[in-house]
């Protein structure tokens, strides 16, 4: 069966590839010496680090083979300018209404979604098949956009600024 094909931003891509490169030069490699150190550790039966840290590594290596199928099916799609409306690559800023603390997201394809922070920006990650990413799409500063969370909690948020 082939993969499907996942639509990514030019810059989730190039966030992808990054993650890709650390994981592979940089996690997995310091993942193999540990486990190495805690296997020469004695009984492997007891030894609760070293079953942590192979834990870890198969965590490590599926999140690669994740991310190499991702890029591997990827195409590109064109983020258009802001235009005042939220759309996909669009940062958007709210505020759940009654409150004045604001939320910073990142509206993004299911795929670009699987690593939910951008930890260098400081916004969130959120998809647009997501009950809140369906419901912001399209919509302009000031409109008031009610939906129904996961755990069943009817929320509303107001969109503050667009980016």
């Amino acid at each position: 069966m082939a993969n499907p094909i996942n639509q990514l931003t030019a810059e989730a891509k190039i966030s992808l590839e990054a993650e890709l490169k650390e994981l592979l030069e940089v996690i997995e490699p310091d993942l193999v010496a540990r486990v190495g150190d805690a296997a020469s550790q004695g009984d492997l039966r007891e030894n609760f680090a070293y079953h942590d840290l192979r834990r870890e590594l198969g965590i490590k290596r599926g999140r690669i083979q994740e991310l190499r199928t991702i890029l591997k099916s990827s195409v590109i799609v064109e983020v258009p300018i802001n235009d005042g409306y939220v759309r996909l690559g669009s940062t958007v800023v709210v505020t759940e209404d009654g409150f004045d603390d604001e939320e910073v997201f990142w509206i993004v394809t299911e795929a670009e979604a699987s690593n939910q922070s951008d930890s260098s920006s400081g916004r969130m990650k959120l998809s647009v098949g997501s009950p809140l990413g369906q419901v912001l799409l399209g919509r302009k500063i000031g409109d008031k956009v009610t939906f129904t969370a996961p755990t069943g909690a009817k929320l509303a948020f107001i969109v503050k600024r667009i980016q």
